[in-house]
C-alpha cells in the first residue's frame, strides 16, 4: 500500500527472482521444523478504496522475515481476490488509475479466488513458518490500516498472529522528528504500489533504519541509567508543577 525504495542495501538478485515463482498451495502444507527467530509477518493489501466498512481487499503479499530482516526461504505467499465489475466501477479515481495502471484491475477481474480461499492459503503460509500462535508480528508501513481491513476479511490470520505490530511508518515519522537531517536521506518511495514491491521496499527501509538510525548493539556509548518509569514520573511531575502554577496565577 505505501511504498518506499532503499537504494542504500538491495535485496541480492537471486533472492528477488526467487519470489517470483508462482505459489504453489501444495507446498504450504509441508511442515516447517525450524524455528525463526523473532518472526516478522510483513503482509501488505491492495484495496478498492480506504473505508474499511465498505472497501474490500483486492490482492494481499505476505513476506516472512526473522529478527535481522533475512526473507525466510526466499518465499513469498501472494494471491488477487476476484471482485465483480460493479464494485470495481466504485472506486475512486486514485483506485482507478494506479490499479489500472499496474494492471491489478485487469487481474480482479479475472480471477478465481475467494475471500475464504485466499484466508485459508495465507494462514497456512504462515503457519508453515510460523505455528505457535501469538508469536508472529504483524508488519509493513501504515500497517494499521491493513489490519482495519483484515480484522474483517481474514480474521483468522489476524487471530494467530501477535497483538503487537511493527509499523515502519512510526519510525518514519518519529525519525522526521527526532533527526531530520538524518531523515531528510533516506530511499524515496518509488510508487509501484503492487502489494509486492511494496513489501520488500518496506523491508528495506526498515533495514535502512536499522543500518543507519538505530544505536548498534554493540555500541561502547554508555547507556542511559534512568528506567522508563523514573523518565515518566519526572515528565509527570512536571505538568504537575506546570499546573499547580497557572492554577495558582488564576487565583
Amino acid at each position: 500500500m505505501f511504498s518506499i525504495l532503499c537504494a542504500a542495501r538491495t535485496i541480492p538478485r537471486r533472492c528477488i527472482g526467487s519470489l517470483y515463482r508462482p505459489f504453489n498451495p501444495y507446498l504450504s502444507r509441508m511442515p516447517e521444523t525450524r524455528s525463526i527467530w523473532k518472526p516478522l509477518v510483513w503482509i501488505d493489501c491492495e484495496m478498492t478504496g480506504l473505508n474499511h466498512n465498505s472497501d474490500r481487499i483486492i490482492e494481499i503479499c505476505c513476506i516472512i522475515t526473522d529478527g535481522s530482516l533475512g526473507i525466510v526461504d526466499n518465499n513469498c505467499y501472494e494471491s488477487v481476490i476476484h471482485c465483480d465489475k460493479s464494485t470495481l466501477d466504485q472506486m475512486g479515481p486514485w483506485c482507478v488509475e494506479h490499479h489500472g495502471s499496474s494492471g491489478l484491475t485487469q487481474k480482479v477481474l479475472d480471477s478465481n479466488k475467494t475471500r475464504e480461499q485466499v484466508e485459508e492459503e495465507l494462514l497456512l503460509f504462515i503457519k508453515k513458518y510460523v505455528p505457535e500462535p501469538r508469536t508472529g508480528i504483524l508488519s509493513g508501513n501504515s500497517i494499521h490500516m491493513d489490519r482495519l481491513f483484515m480484522l474483517k476479511d481474514f480474521p483468522r490470520v489476524l487471530e494467530h498472529l501477535h497483538y503487537r505490530i511493527v509499523d515502519v511508518s512510526t519510525i518514519m515519522e518519529v525519525s522526521f522528528r527526532h533527526n531530520p537531517e538524518l531523515a531528510s536521506q533516506q530511499p524515496k518511495k518509488s510508487g509501484a504500489h503492487t502489494a509486492r514491491k511494496d513489501i520488500l521496499e518496506s523491508i528495506q527501509q526498515l533495514r535502512w533504519y536499522m543500518d543507519n538510525y538505530f544505536k548498534p548493539p554493540r555500541s561502547s556509548d554508555p547507556l542511559e541509567k534512568r528506567t522508563i518509569s523514573d523518565a515518566a514520573g519526572e515528565d509527570s511531575k512536571q505538568l504537575d508543577d506546570e499546573h499547580d502554577y497557572k492554577r495558582t496565577r488564576q487565583d
